[in-house]
């Protein structure tokens, strides 16, 4: 239910995030599953792909580095570049810890403000969040379907140790 105050409406939906949270929880308690399968998967080392032909330009440390901007489907973002606890596997609030920033996001969205592009690592055609995890969380609880991104193409720097998901 919207109240057509942004401020109160984005409470409203990290409350409602929470809960959803809680109850996927607990139902993971009752039926058994490890608690471990609602975190978000972390990707782990990567090296940053250049195209064939391409002549990247350098990034962090001089490694190069190619990037897109596009817009991604949400259900094909599928963890994060490093490990973050208060979000779970759906990108929903598991603690209070991002209320402030949650709200802060989703009211600007609201006020018709829009957000700014996060950025995602692809490999093996998922991603992975390296910047934006609040922005991803508000938009899931919107319902919004993709998300403008800047992709950066990566493989893992030791294939064996790809990600469980």
């Amino acid at each position: 239910m919207q109240t057509g105050y942004p401020r109160a409406d984005a409470r409203d939906d990290f409350d409602r995030a929470l809960r959803q949270a809680r109850w996927a929880q607990l139902t993971g308690w009752l039926t058994g599953r490890p608690a471990s399968d609602d975190r978000l998967p972390v990707l782990g080392q990567v090296t940053i792909v250049a195209g064939a032909g391409d002549s990247p330009a350098a990034g962090p440390a001089g490694r190069p580095r190619r990037a897109s901007q596009e817009a991604v489907p949400i259900e094909r973002i599928v963890g994060s570049v490093e490990p973050i606890m208060c979000f779970d596997r759906q990108f929903r609030p598991t603690s209070q810890l991002p209320r402030e920033r949650f709200e802060r996001i989703a009211a600007d969205i609201r006020s018709g403000r829009g957000m700014e592009p996060v950025e995602l690592y692809r490999c093996d055609g998922d991603y992975y969040v390296l910047d934006g995890h609040h922005r991803i969380a508000v938009a899931r609880a919107h319902g919004e379907r993709s998300v403008w991104a800047t992709v950066t193409d990566v493989r893992l720097s030791h294939p064996g140790a790809a990600p469980r998901r």
